[in-house]
């Protein structure tokens, strides 16, 4: 791809800031980062610096007139609220943040205009903000006060205000310098997402795994990448890799990042499939192949489709059943069938078995009557299966889910009834919804928050086969009233209005 020349004004990549898509990019990833981002719609280096600066603790905890001072900037930039000062004397110092303090320069400057300090005064304040120690705090605030008396620029009553203010607000603050730094690097891999999307997705699955929560890593990844119209696959006989690899315009997860197949063992399946003879149906997998992988990698390439191509022609379900069956055999059984499987040339696994049955005694591959009636056994429950070997999406998805982190060719809605649904969470996220929105989702997560008056609301994040969305709010009295069927891991129809800001407001929840 050579060295990309990076423009700062590219129209995609700003869009993805406002558009809250920053899944991957860096500072910006968390769910804090993505909707703080869609509601301050950053379009420049300066922004992005403000924006990145907001979401620490600092401002976020730092309250003036019941708002944060994160919210303040937002409502300032967007034309809710007008530009306010604590004092004149400080609109050089915050103009570029709309009034707001966010930089530990700006307490420094501060420090300097009203209350005299020196550059080596004013970094004691920011250290000690910092530290949060009380016996320096006393004293850097004593000394504010009184310079700021000397000067005489403020009264008393404001810089006890101004100081407080600072106090609040530079606590986990950034420097601006460290700021632009990372709006710098937050801009160019945002840059990489907007204009290499296929192969900024791939290049974050590949190193998931070096992430507190690999799997809900991936999961998030995977929901996020088909608002970009790119697919996330599975791997299979004929299409396969190690690792996560691209496919024309999509995505698959390789061999090793299955669950049960990562280290060693995923080596040693690798192999094996790399040497196996030519795999022409699903005889040659269990005669040629299944021997040389151990039963728990095995089973997991089983339930993950891996085998269930056109050329063997069998089920995920089916699959794992005829492999337990055959892994039973004994050893001089499997040679047999080994040796002659070749000339028998067997259409399937109940073939074989009419052939082994026999004791060797009478041409058979048994060695023993007892094991002639095993077999024979055998023949019978592959003729006549104890249960449906059909793929249920339900247990499709369970198996994905067990063995990837997430469902990736089946959404957890599959089997509902979305008759009744007006709606996508894809479609409610590009603004495409209208008023009344009503939407078909699973709930993924599900998190209560204690309000001053004691009530529970509670955050959501839904999906349906689009995407996944996080934003969704449940207010007390609608809380209350559908609590008895809200929960994690469940599909229902949400009833609700989008805002403004892209939150998704349930008013009416309903089983499916």
């Amino acid at each position: 791809m050579g060295t990309p020349t990076f423009k700062y004004d590219d129209e995609k990549t700003w869009n993805l800031f406002k558009d809250g898509r920053t899944k991957g990019v860096f500072q910006l990833e968390s769910n804090l980062g993505r909707a703080w981002s869609k509601r301050l719609q950053p379009t420049n280096i300066e922004e992005l610096s403000a924006l990145i600066a907001l979401i620490r603790p600092g401002s976020l905890k730092a309250i003036s007139d019941g708002k944060s001072m994160t919210q303040h900037y937002v409502d300032r930039k967007s034309g809710v609220d007008i530009v306010k000062y604590l004092h004149t004397s400080l609109t050089d110092i915050l103009e570029n943040t709309k009034g707001v303090l966010i930089y530990q320069e700006q307490s420094m400057r501060i420090a300097q205009e009203l209350a005299g300090f020196n550059l080596q005064e004013a970094d004691v304040l920011r250290k000690a903000i910092g530290k949060k120690k009380a016996d320096l705090m006393a004293k850097v605030k004593k000394d504010f006060l009184t310079g700021c008396k000397n000067k005489g620029i403020v009264t008393k009553e404001t810089a006890e205000e101004i100081f407080s203010w600072i106090e609040k607000s530079s606590r986990y603050s950034f420097n601006k310098s460290h700021a632009v730094c990372y709006a710098i690097n937050s801009y160019k891999s945002a840059w990489y997402k907007a204009n290499y999307t296929k192969q900024f997705f791939l290049s974050y699955l590949t190193y998931a795994n070096e992430k507190q929560d690999p799997h809900q890593e991936v999961y998030e990844l995977v929901s996020e990448a088909k608002l970009f119209d790119i697919e996330v696959g599975l791997p299979n006989l004929n299409k396969w890799q190690e690792n996560f690899f691209t496919d024309k315009k999509n995505i698959r997860f390789g061999i090793k990042d299955i669950k049960s197949l990562t280290g060693v063992n995923g080596d040693k399946v690798v192999k094996a499939i790399k040497e196996a003879p030519p795999i022409k149906n699903w005889m040659d997998v269990l005669i040629n192949l299944s021997p040389n992988i151990n039963s728990t990698g095995f089973k997991a390439l089983c339930s993950i489709g891996f085998f269930s191509t056109k050329k063997t022609a069998v089920s995920r379900n089916k699959a794992l059943y005829e492999y337990l069956i055959f892994r039973n055999l004994t050893k001089a059984e499997l040679k047999w069938v080994t040796e002659n499987y070749k000339t028998k040339k067997w259409k399937n696994l109940t073939d074989c078995f009419i052939d082994l049955a026999p004791t060797k005694k009478e041409g058979g591959g048994t060695s023993k009557q007892d094991r002639k009636q095993i077999i024979e056994n055998e023949i019978h429950f592959l003729e006549n299966p104890p249960y449906d070997l059909d793929d249920a999406p339900d247990w499709i998805i369970e198996q994905e889910k067990k063995y990837l982190g997430c469902p990736v060719s089946l959404s957890r809605v599959e089997s509902s009834d979305t008759s009744h649904s007006n709606t996508t969470c894809k479609e409610l996220l590009d603004g495409k919804a209208g008023k009344n929105i009503c939407i078909v989702a699973h709930v993924t997560r599900l998190m209560s928050h204690k309000c001053k008056n004691g009530e529970l609301m509670s955050f959501l994040t839904l999906e349906d086969d689009t995407c996944s969305i996080d934003n969704v709010v449940v207010f007390p009295k609608t809380r209350s009233k559908f609590q008895y069927i809200l929960d994690e891991g469940v599909n229902l129809l949400f009833c609700g209005e989008a805002e403004k800001n892209g939150s998704f407001i349930i008013d009416k929840i309903h089983e499916i």
